[in-house]
């Protein structure tokens, strides 16, 4: 059975022990749910450029792909900025018992912000917000600041987008509140262009977030970032640019997401997690545990009984 701490992820200790590098249970930490048939929930996405996932995707269609590759509990990030939309999604989650928790989107600057959280702190599986605003936010500015300590005083996780905002916004935010788990997206940033890593800044970028203790990364999204349609299944195409990431952060700090459905724009789940359990076979510094459930436990504050 999986519970969810009321607290942030490393106050908690994982009650689940480590046994051999194998996870107990396989996680993934990123993932959207929406109903293309509720007018307006879904404009994060393009009918035509999405149209072969431009259809309902709930939870039935995750698990028809996923459990088959080994992986039968998710964490939903909500992508529609629509406030109801997040009320939506929580209903959702309510009633599954493989979806273990929501990041919801909210913006700081908004009004109903404070309302919003307290509505949505009442439930157990609501772990954090990812800011995708309507219009642009200075993570920088106090006010921002001052909002996300909101977060903190709830024992909840901010996730950012891979280039959310400036690197110093980022220390900023992780000095005020050096409790509150703070989750970069899609490999913060980088990506493979012609068959190599760009941009040239983005490992300087990563050693800098890495050096945050209460930073952790997704590796995410890599179909989208391989900059080919279809993406390469071959495992060693990704190897380096995964590496990298592992390198910065270490074995504790990583996560597991595909970003389904995106992800099936350019290739299928089970070969996803094929390139990812190879590259896992291939070295020695990160295991399954770490990758699909350990770190995701203690990042987004689960425990497990």
């Amino acid at each position: 059975m999986v519970m969810l701490s009321v607290g942030a992820g490393f106050s908690n200790p994982l009650q689940a022990q480590e046994t051999g590098g194998a996870a107990p249970m396989r996680i993934d930490t990123h993932i959207h749910l929406y109903d293309t048939e509720r007018p307006g929930s879904s404009v994060f996405l393009d009918p035509v450029k999405h149209k072969k996932i431009y259809y309902p995707h709930l939870e039935k269609d995750f698990l028809d792909i996923a459990s088959p590759a080994g992986l039968d509990f998710a964490v939903v990030v909500e992508a529609s900025k629509r406030r109801e939309d997040n009320f939506w999604l929580m209903d959702i989650v309510n009633q599954s018992s493989s979806l273990l928790a929501f990041i919801a989107n909210l913006d700081p600057r908004d009004e109903h912000y404070i309302g919003d959280l307290d509505r949505l702190s009442a439930n157990k599986k609501f772990r954090g917000i990812r800011i995708r605003p309507d219009q642009p936010i200075d993570l920088g500015d106090d006010l921002v600041l001052e909002k996300l300590g909101e977060l903190a005083k709830r024992g909840l996780v901010l996730e950012l987008r891979e280039n959310a905002g400036p690197l110093a916004a980022i220390e900023n935010i992780a000095k005020h509140y050096p409790d509150m788990p703070i989750i970069i997206d899609h490999m913060g940033g980088g990506k493979i262009s012609q068959g190599k890593i760009v941009p040239s800044t983005w490992n300087n970028r990563l050693q800098k977030l890495a050096a945050i203790p209460n930073v952790y990364i997704k590796i995410s999204m890599l179909y989208t970032l391989s900059g080919q349609n279809p993406a390469p299944t071959q495992p060693s195409f990704y190897r380096e640019f995964i590496d990298q990431v592992v390198k910065a952060f270490g074995p504790k700090r990583v996560l597991y997401g595909s970003n389904w459905t995106l992800s099936e724009m350019r290739g299928s789940y089970a070969d996803l997690v094929h390139i990812y359990d190879r590259y896992l076979e291939e070295q020695s510094v990160l295991t399954a545990y770490d990758l699909y459930y350990g770190n995701a436990i203690q990042a987004y504050g689960l425990r497990v009984e």
